[in-house]
């Protein structure tokens, strides 16, 4: 997510409008705006291929809750030709389709998951419970076992022994298997944590324009979960939404302390430095972004900019 400052540095563009669009929640305007950019750049930057599927992402969650799971699944293909190498996006799709009676669909979509990352535990437990759905009753006992092998050791622990008791490599035992639909569903089912739901709480906290209460929900999570760098990370945007630069500073480089590699946090920083009118620390910060493999556009831009004032100043 970008600071809504950084829009003064595109304010024309067709990246303008799309980071505009994208940061107000309207995706479906935002999208067919990124796709024109990355149509017309041989190399696309990685930061706008990654806003794009991200609109990608948001457009499924809004059609499928409006009803149509196809332009669900379209979206999330879109995403998945943007970011191919996402797990939880392959696991999203396989589950819509698996909704949809697409099973075949739903198959190839969990074992590519899981060619992406073999430990993705529900990836494998949704592969295994439509498998044992098509009746391949080996193949879901395979991956049963994977996942009581690999899986994190409360659900491991429960899954073995529901597999000790089913008679001899059977998943179609009668008396077995209910017990382990159940258990999968179980799994499969599990809440939210509570520090994922309240990202996604602040992000649209921030969408709408809600700074005060951003800050406040922010400011009360990092009391309990003081070492994440993405809190810090978006109060340090609800800050300096609010005009409070400084505070917003210190919350990105706390972000970077966390983890140095925070690519947003840095560039999120780079233009708060600018905003404060320090732009050689800005141009560190910024020009470690637009160096790195994932360097990003919007970097680049700011960073011709202060050039460009520089030189005028001179």
């Amino acid at each position: 997510m970008f600071l809504r400052r950084v829009l003064r540095f595109v304010p024309r563009s067709v990246a303008g409008r799309a980071l505009a669009a994208y940061g107000r929640g309207d995706f479906e305007v935002a999208s067919p705006l990124f796709d024109e950019i990355l149509a017309a750049t041989p190399e696309p930057p990685a930061d706008l291929v990654l806003c794009a599927c991200e609109c990608a992402l948001e457009i499924a969650t809004q059609r499928d809750a409006a009803g149509d799971p196809a332009g669900a699944i379209r979206a999330l293909e879109r995403a998945i030709a943007l970011q191919p190498r996402f797990a939880d996006v392959q696991l999203r799709l396989g589950r819509l389709c698996e909704r949809q009676d697409q099973l075949h669909r739903a198959r190839e979509a969990y074992q590519r998951a899981l060619e992406i990352n073999p430990r993705y535990f529900e990836a494998r437990l949704s592969l295994a419970r439509l498998l044992m759905q098509l009746e391949v009753r080996t193949g879901a006992l395979v991956q049963l076992h994977e996942a009581a092998r690999s899986g994190p050791e409360s659900a491991a622990n429960d899954l073995r022994r529901i597999l000790h008791d089913l008679p001899g490599t059977d998943t179609g035992s009668p008396t077995v298997r209910p017990r382990l639909v159940a258990k999968i569903d179980e799994l499969l089912a599990g809440p939210q944590s509570p520090v994922a739901a309240a990202v996604e709480r602040a992000r649209n906290l921030l969408r709408a324009g809600d700074n005060v209460a951003a800050i406040h929900d922010l400011k009360a999570l990092l009391a309990a979960h003081p070492e994440f760098p993405d809190l810090h990370n978006l109060l340090g945007i609800a800050y300096d939404n609010e005009e409070m630069t400084d505070d917003a500073i210190e919350e990105f480089e706390h972000a970077l302390r966390i983890n140095a590699a925070y690519h947003d946090a840095r560039l999120n920083l780079g233009l708060a430095l600018v905003e404060r009118g320090r732009d050689a620390e800005a141009e560190r910060q910024l020009r470690a972004v637009a160096n790195a493999p994932t360097g990003g556009q919007v970097a680049r831009d700011v960073l011709a900019q202060i050039a460009a004032r520089s030189a005028t100043a001179h």
